[in-house]
């Protein structure tokens, strides 16, 4: 597979609209279903010209995509991130490349120690991948979000950068 991570243009906007109505992303995600276009245009927009957006394209189609959103002031050693693989190419490192370029950006050019996100506990594909690249949960929100006619827990998950020996 002749996966290329690059920045997210504006022209992305529709795949992403494709794997964000997805079933299996609605699943993991609290996304809601039947989202307009519009809705989710804004969603995938930067909050702050400190985001980060990313998609996985294959070919000219794209499969993944990712963002990275830096905290500020007393936490701006930190920051959030979402992923998104479309169902069709769950499961061959897609996911593993956008979070490789992720941890490569808060590590190597933003000075970003503690990575952090949220995973449904029930979420084993997720959880796999993100402990594959160091994350730890560190705790569990019971009841966090209402999906599928029911409450879920999820984890809170971390991963501080190692130390350099610095």
């Amino acid at each position: 597979m002749d996966l290329k991570i690059r920045a997210m243009r504006a022209e992305d906007v529709s795949d992403i609209f494709e794997i964000y109505n997805q079933p299996a992303f609605r699943a993991g995600t609290l996304a809601l279903p039947y989202e307009s276009f519009e809705a989710v245009k804004k969603w995938a927009e930067p909050r702050s010209p400190r985001d980060l957006h990313l998609v996985a394209q294959l070919d000219d189609r794209v499969v993944g995509a990712a963002a990275l959103r830096p905290f500020y002031g007393r936490r701006a050693h930190a920051a959030e991130f979402w992923i998104g693989v479309h169902e069709d190419f769950a499961g061959n490192g897609v996911g593993s490349k956008l979070l490789a370029a992720i941890i490569d950006t808060c590590d190597n050019w933003l000075n970003v120690i503690r990575i952090e996100m949220t995973v449904f506990t029930d979420n084993e594909r997720a959880i796999a991948l993100y402990r594959k690249f160091g994350f730890e949960i560190e705790g569990t929100h019971r009841a966090a979000s209402f999906r599928n006619g029911a409450f879920a827990d999820v984890h809170c998950m971390a991963r501080l950068r190692p130390s350099n020996g610095a």
